[in-house]
């Protein structure tokens, strides 16, 4: 039985569940690995990319939580879009570039990677567990929705590395 793994590498997100275990020693070993996983988020070299991200997020979150906040009748950025944005950044491998945050018209929240005009590659997430993607990679293009749960599908992540190496 695995419970968690824990890894800093370039592919993997920091925390991911495992198998479910049961039990007292269990639920202490998930409860250490998130506090370690927190106290790496809080601090300054490893932390300051995800903390200026989640702050984006919450400023967009701030500006776009109402209907027609562009003027144009946009959807508001829904509470749940804003928690599943939070999800995906926190899973997001800490060697990524941040990237930039918007919202949509349509109520969700977009994350893009843009070297040149070239090269980039956005991924939107809204309320359910989509995340609908699209990158323009030179000549070559990708596009797609991936469902989202516990990890970033690897597809998305290797077209974010595409985008920005």
């Amino acid at each position: 039985m695995t419970t968690a793994a824990l890894s800093l590498s370039s592919s993997a997100s920091l925390l991911t569940p495992g198998t479910p275990g049961v039990g007292p020693d269990q639920q202490r070993l998930w409860a250490m690995l998130q506090e370690t996983v927190q106290r790496l988020v809080d601090s300054v070299s490893l932390g300051e990319p995800l903390q200026r991200t989640y702050r984006k997020l919450y400023q967009l979150i701030e500006d776009c939580g109402r209907s027609d906040w562009d003027a144009y009748g946009a959807e508001p950025v829904l509470l749940e879009s804003y928690e599943k944005a939070k999800h995906f950044a926190r899973s997001l491998p800490f060697s990524l570039s941040s990237p930039e945050i918007s919202a949509e018209p349509d109520g969700e929240i977009t994350f893009e990677w843009y070297s040149n005009p070239t090269r980039v590659f956005s991924v939107s997430i809204g309320p359910n567990n989509e995340l609908h993607y699209a990158g323009l990679f030179g000549a070559s293009r990708a596009y797609g929705t991936e469902v989202f749960h516990d990890e970033i599908p690897e597809v998305i992540l290797s077209h974010i590395k595409r985008a920005i190496l």
